[in-house]
């Protein structure tokens, strides 16, 4: 009886959650969206070729596609300008009350 040779897929990133693997060039992706922005080109339309296809390595690397510990390619988080970095809110207000023989310091909180 011959012995049967089966492929290590030890090797293989694991599929989970949003993870994918390209059929087409064989990348596997963080997430869908990662995946959905390394194929470019324009959709076969009535009478013209499909002109869809993944990007390259050196075209990933250069648009930041960065890979991870595991072998996932995943896009690089997007950098904040300081005009979208919201200020920080206070939790609680300060109230200065004026000083009257009743009430002569400040509290902080609501106002009864």
């Amino acid at each position: 009886m011959a012995d049967v040779v089966r492929p290590c897929r030890s090797r293989a990133p694991k599929l989970t959650g949003n993870r994918c693997q390209c059929p087409t060039c064989g990348e596997y992706f963080t997430s869908t969206r990662a995946f959905d922005r390394h194929r470019i080109g324009n959709y076969a339309k009535p009478g013209q070729p499909n002109t869809r296809r993944c990007l390259t390595a050196a075209e990933m690397d250069a648009a930041g596609f960065e890979r991870n510990a595991r072998g996932f390619r995943g896009e690089p988080a997007p950098v904040a300008t300081h005009s979208e970095i919201p200020a920080p809110r206070s939790t609680v207000a300060m109230v200065t009350l004026r000083c009257t023989p009743a009430m002569p310091e400040t509290r902080t909180g609501a106002l009864p």
